[in-house]
């Protein structure tokens, strides 16, 4: 089964959860994504997606790349948790990002269409997390995982 690159996603605990949103390549062009509903199946669900143009991925890129940024900052223990770029008054960019984002993905539900997932950690993230088993969170070096994800036509 085809893996495809996942830019971003939000409302994921790496454990259990499915992604609840966010933008992942299907067929090779980036669409955003909404979880429909969960499976029995750990990281399976069905989505509903919709193309996205390259202004919104833009955004969608430079969102993650400050959130990746406070991420290993935080996991260094350079920064606390309570200069989050999602708290008020933080960083004014990653919220206006976040809500541009938020507004763009409202206006494409419309346009959306409905595919089962199975979401992972890619293969490199999984090497590099097996170093921290163990290690109390958050552990410098580690980073929140990244992931890829197989669409398929058929439910889940």
């Amino acid at each position: 089964m085809a893996t495809e690159r996942v830019y971003s996603y939000f409302g994921y605990d790496g454990e259990i959860e499915l992604p609840e949103e966010g933008v992942a390549d299907c067929g090779g062009v980036p669409h955003y994504f909404w979880l429909r509903e969960g499976s029995s199946t750990p990281e399976h669900g069905i989505y509903d997606l919709a193309p996205i143009d390259v202004i919104l991925l833009d955004k969608v890129v430079e969102a993650e790349a400050i959130w990746r940024a406070w991420d290993l900052d935080y996991h260094a223990g350079k920064v606390e948790l309570d200069s989050h770029p999602r708290r008020p008054g933080v960083n004014l960019r990653f919220a206006n990002l976040i809500h541009e984002i938020s507004a763009a993905s409202s206006r494409l539900r419309a346009d959306a269409f409905r595919r089962g997932a199975i979401f992972r950690p890619t293969q490199a993230y999984q090497v590099h997390a097996s170093q921290f088993q163990g290690k109390r969170w958050p552990a410098p070096g580690l980073y929140s995982a990244t992931l890829e994800v197989s669409w398929m036509n058929a439910w889940v």
